[in-house]
């Protein structure tokens, strides 16, 4: 590809890729709002004491962050779609967001002492989600795919 402004043709699978990344954002959107919207009592009925406490201990600047991983990560997702280079960033933004949340969550918070270790399957995949769609964007820039 001699002229970078041209989008290369991508495989039909591009855009089903593209529409489930964008599903697990949005679901990490409405996970974000859910969190960060609903009051203690009720998540205490729907995640038990501990899951709630851990909640509402997050300190106010990890609630920036984690709103940051998931819009950045949707954006990344909407700029696949239009198979625009900024996808890139979006996610690399997004998967750094990701790792200092869960970062503090683990590392300072200390939550797999109240929850066990069993609370980190969870966040490892949303991890590894962030590192596959960053993985998949650099991919797709490199084929010309995004541009």
């Amino acid at each position: 590809m001699s002229d970078t402004s041209e989008t290369a043709a991508a495989p039909n699978w591009f855009m089903a890729v593209g529409v489930l990344f964008l599903l697990w954002g949005l679901a990490g959107i409405y996970a974000f709002y859910s969190q960060l919207t609903t009051p203690y009592e009720q998540l205490v009925a729907q995640m038990g004491k501990a899951g709630a406490d851990c909640i509402a201990a997050m300190p106010q600047w990890l609630w920036w962050v984690y709103g940051v991983a998931v819009w950045s990560g949707t954006f990344g997702s909407v700029a696949l779609l239009l198979r625009r280079a900024w996808a890139q960033p979006l996610y690399l933004l997004s998967l750094a967001a990701v790792i200092i949340q869960f970062g503090h969550s683990f590392g300072v918070a200390k939550i797999q002492d109240i929850m066990g270790w069993g609370a980190a399957a969870f966040p490892a995949f949303i991890i590894a989600m962030a590192i596959i769609e960053l993985w998949f964007a650099t991919s797709a820039k490199k084929k010309g795919w995004i541009v």
